[in-house]
């Protein structure tokens, strides 16, 4: 009887273990393609360099507390910080940036780089007033 017990309790414990391994993430490339890019490699922090913007312009991004794979920071320009949410999908980054916390004062859509695992993302950034400059995000050394 507690040979059967003992193989039952056996059995369950290695399923249970198998299941939780199975659902592991899986982990990160060290030098993801643009495609693989996803919000870990977006967190931390980003010089950028904006056409017709004197900087340094600096952008520090964590995990949204309330949207899974999502992120939130700010973005710190000479005389003012904003606050800006957004995501990264399959290479493309679409951001919105607010000055006051309840509308969108800027909008970034970006193309990670090739070949730049994941760390040079190049694009566009479009305010509320009409204007549109080019930008250049690099990811800043850990």
């Amino acid at each position: 009887m507690q040979t059967a017990f003992f193989k039952t309790w056996a059995i369950a414990s290695i399923t249970t273990l198998l299941a939780a391994c199975s659902s592991l993430p899986a982990p990160r490339p060290a030098c993801p393609t643009a495609q693989q890019m996803e919000q870990p490699e977006l967190l931390g922090r980003w010089s950028v360099q904006m056409d017709g913007e004197p900087g340094p312009i600096t952008i520090d991004l964590g995990p949204h507390p309330e949207w899974d794979g999502t992120v939130k920071g700010s973005i710190t320009r000479p005389g003012f910080q904003t606050i800006v949410v957004g995501d990264v999908n399959k290479g493309e980054l679409t951001m919105e940036e607010s000055r006051d916390g309840k509308s969108v004062s800027g909008n970034w859509y970006g193309t990670v780089a090739e070949g730049s695992c994941a760390r040079v993302i190049r694009g566009e950034w479009a305010g509320s007033d009409d204007r549109s400059l080019k930008f250049t995000m690099r990811k800043s050394a850990k």
